[in-house]
């Protein structure tokens, strides 16, 4: 347990309870050690070296210590420097926005690495999906669609204060202004549905609001070990996300440009999702492909989500508090991961004694 603690080196309980959750998932720091060879040649991978680096340090005989550590992370948050130049100061952050920076940061790092000609697959392709969005002409019928891809959703609390009905809540039809080409009518209906599914689904639990100000929800949300997203996916079966897959036969291309990088005050994300898009007419961090024609079977994929990592915010105010952990390791076991302090824990303790403070939940797909 002491080797998987991680030095608080000023206010870095976000980037701790974070890494945690991401490095704790066998498939993620499998793909960065297995293709070391590749992206070590690049002197731009200084994060992909940092969470390789951060992962040995969790292995037995690996003569690390708390000094080694804590120059380990000042590493890791100058390797973040380069995004946002807050990291380099020992303000809180959000851990929410920590991980979408560090998600952006990784697909650049593979973005050079594949203009340099090294046939690299990239470890957040393990998080990344689509959605498939249906707009009907509430007029003529005419149907359009486009998809877009996420390495994340967030979700608004439900009334029922249950991940499932969060879930199904962001999945709801409604009415929205849409131009139609046909009839010209300006309403349609819409409808969001998985078209692939996440190795690693990534829950962004909205917990900061501003109702009159930036405040903390502290409700309960019940969410459950294992997560099964048949009744969000329609009539379709979703097939897993491919890192390389085939070029879509639809009209339309993929921007191709990073966004900007996100930008919030301490305890508040903006809800932004790939941070890949270069247009102005949809929400930041999402690719989109437009077109006119109904989506074609895929190939079934039975299988289940089960909980892995939980990263939650602790304390009653937006501005301030503490992010620990609890990771389901490969030993079979649950730890309470708290800075450099690890704890044993179970299963039934997270599910219980989480609900109120969960920010983040990480689920790893399972056949």
């Amino acid at each position: 347990m002491e080797l998987l603690g991680l030095p608080n080196i000023g206010n870095t309980c976000f980037l701790n309870a974070t890494l945690q959750c991401l490095l704790v998932l066998p498939s993620f720091s499998k793909e960065i050690l297995h293709q070391e060879q590749l992206w070590s040649c690049s002197p731009f991978s200084n994060l992909l070296r940092c969470l390789s680096d951060v992962h040995r340090l969790g292995l037995p005989d690996n003569g690390a210590n708390q000094a080694s550590k804590a120059d380990l992370m000042w590493k890791v948050k100058y390797s973040l420097s380069g995004y946002d130049l807050k990291y380099l100061g020992d303000t809180q952050q959000d851990a929410h926005e920590f991980l979408v920076n560090m998600l952006c940061q990784l697909k650049e790092e593979g973005m050079i690495l594949k203009t340099l000609g090294v046939s690299y697959t990239c470890p957040v392709s393990q998080l990344e999906f689509q959605l498939v969005s249906v707009r009907t002409c509430t007029s003529c019928g005419r149907e359009s669609s486009t998809r877009e891809d996420y390495n994340h959703l967030s979700l608004d609390f439900s009334p029922e204060r249950t991940l499932l009905s969060s879930l199904a809540l962001t999945f709801k039809g409604k009415k929205v202004e849409f131009t139609c080409e046909g009839c010209k009518g300006l309403y349609a209906s819409k409808v969001e549905q998985f078209h692939t599914l996440p190795l690693v689904l990534v829950l962004h639990l909205k917990r900061f609001g501003r109702p009159g100000g930036l405040e903390k929800l502290e409700a309960p949300l019940l969410f459950p070990s294992e997560l099964r997203l048949s009744t969000l996916c329609g009539d379709m079966v979703p097939q897993l996300h491919s890192a390389n897959p085939q070029a879509p036969s639809i009209q339309g291309s993929i921007p191709q440009t990073l966004a900007s990088q996100v930008s919030s005050p301490p305890g508040e994300a903006k809800d932004s999702t790939l941070c890949c898009s270069d247009s102005n007419d949809q929400e930041p961090g999402k690719v989109l492909l437009t077109a006119s024609v109904k989506q074609q079977p895929v190939k079934s994929v039975n299988g289940y989500y089960q909980l892995t990592g939980v990263v939650s915010h602790l304390g009653g105010s937006a501005y301030s508090g503490h992010y620990i952990s609890d990771i389901l390791h490969a030993s079979g076991n649950w730890f309470c991961c708290n800075d450099s302090q690890v704890s044993m824990s179970n299963e039934a303790t997270v599910l219980r004694t989480r609900a109120r403070s969960a920010y983040m939940l990480f689920y790893m797909f399972r056949a």
